[in-house]
């Protein structure tokens, strides 16, 4: 009977082989495929942004009271040269101050930062490629840049996962959480906190999220760099470290 150790072993070797003889063919190697995989992960992160702030909106029921932004400057209104019916004055009697829902106020936010998910994952994409290819190349392999670009592509893909998990795990954060209010300020430090506590579940979910970008990058360092299996390994070992270093800071 094999020990765990070698059933773990032999696992893993497995799953590395299936992702390698993945790479392998056709289909999986072709930057239109791809360009697909990239604009998919992009368009899903975007979601997750617009997500997140109707996370907020369901989970934060507060209002706080704030100057009023259409109310014109007060030399305006005070000022004698305009008559009562000058367009200049038009808004002098709304009142200087009104009452918010903060947490549609941070779901409209959310909304407003959606392109940045657009063009943060392709940005990443690129970089991504760029740093495997240079460690490919650093450790012996060969291949194109574009075979590096398809690696990444299809090693982001996973990044889909941590955004699923990570919304529901600040959504349950939020809704078992005290947001009281008393302002913007104390708000924000409740919501911070309620993150904050649930740093646990988060950073497993980035875990989780880089061990399948592991099996995919070693695996395709393998097929289209022609890296042996335990140089693709360490390389793809160290980049998976920095991200999680860079998550967990």
């Amino acid at each position: 009977m094999p020990s765990p150790l070698a059933a773990l072993v032999a696992v893993v070797s497995a799953a590395l082989d299936r992702s390698r003889d993945h790479f392998r063919g056709r289909d999986a190697v072709s930057v239109g495929v791809a360009v697909l995989l990239v604009g998919g992960v992009a368009v899903g992160t975007a979601l997750g942004i617009v997500g997140l702030g109707l996370v907020f909106d369901a989970t934060i029921d507060e209002t706080v009271t704030v100057d009023n932004p259409d109310q014109p400057p007060e030399w305006v209104c005070e000022s004698e040269v305009h008559g009562e019916e000058s367009p200049v004055t038009a808004g002098c009697d709304r009142p200087d101050r009104i009452d918010v829902d903060v947490g549609a106020e941070l779901r409209d936010a959310a909304a407003g930062l959606f392109h940045y998910g657009l063009i943060g994952v392709v940005v990443w994409w690129g970089v991504f490629a760029g740093v495997l290819h240079g460690g490919a190349r650093i450790a012996g392999g060969n291949g194109s840049f574009a075979d590096s670009l398809v690696v990444a592509a299809w090693a982001i893909v996973p990044e889909l996962l941590r955004v699923g998990i990570g919304l529901a795990v600040i959504g349950y954060a939020l809704a078992t959480a005290d947001v009281g209010g008393g302002g913007f300020e104390t708000i924000a430090a409740d919501v911070t906190a309620a993150i904050g506590g649930a740093s646990g579940p988060l950073f497993a979910a980035s875990v989780a999220t880089v061990a399948i970008q592991w099996f995919v990058v070693v695996g395709g360092l393998e097929a289209t760099h022609d890296l042996d299996r335990l140089t693709a390994g360490v390389l793809a070992g160290v980049f998976g470290g920095l991200l999680l270093a860079s998550t967990a800071l």
